[in-house]
């Protein structure tokens, strides 16, 4: 069992709730144009994005949301799509690559939910040097992200979460916030 209380799925998916989303909109400047969640699971982001008035796409290398959204590898997905903007709750394991991967291929910003732990490390601080990290936003509550597909129901969160937005054309430090 992990520090979440949640077994880790296969995939690294992970079921963000609503109001994550909604605080980041609310938190954030507008987005314009296209928005992409190229990682999307079942659907949670795009659905808020929609909700908000945002034109957004789905994608995710299975699919989870029974024909909804576009079944693509999200290198795939963005050498397709041209979006303004990402914003996504990618697998932990491959975060780095996809921040990267993400930023070649918009022009606005690149949103995406991580562990709060994704500051950490020798390593990935000298790699924040080389990108546009604009701002962190800290949730002041603990998510509970459960395995997506699992049935397991949300409780209380035990791990620290917050959205990295990284914005082209961003020099200097990031700015850091609560959500």
């Amino acid at each position: 069992m992990r520090a979440s209380g949640y077994e880790r799925h296969a995939d690294d998916w992970y079921i963000e709730p609503a109001w994550a989303v909604d605080a980041l909109l609310q938190a954030e400047r507008p987005f314009d144009g296209l928005v992409s969640d190229p990682c999307c699971g079942g659907g949670n982001i795009p659905d808020r994005l929609e909700a908000h008035g945002i034109k957004a796409i789905g994608s995710d290398r299975v699919d989870r949301a029974g024909g909804k959204y576009v079944v693509a590898d999200f290198q795939a997905v963005l050498s397709i799509v041209a979006p303004a903007s990402i914003v996504s709750n990618p697998p932990y394991g491959v975060a780095q690559t996809f921040v990267e991967e993400a930023l070649r291929q918009t022009t606005d910003r690149v949103a995406v939910l991580l562990r709060l732990a994704f500051l950490e490390g020798v390593a990935r601080g000298e790699w924040f040097k080389t990108v546009p990290l604009a701002r962190v936003w800290v949730s002041s509550r603990r998510m509970s992200m459960p395995p997506g597909g699992s049935g397991v129901k949300a409780k209380n969160g035990t791990v620290a979460f917050a959205w990295f937005v990284f914005e082209h054309g961003h020099t200097g430090a990031p700015a850091v916030g609560w959500i």
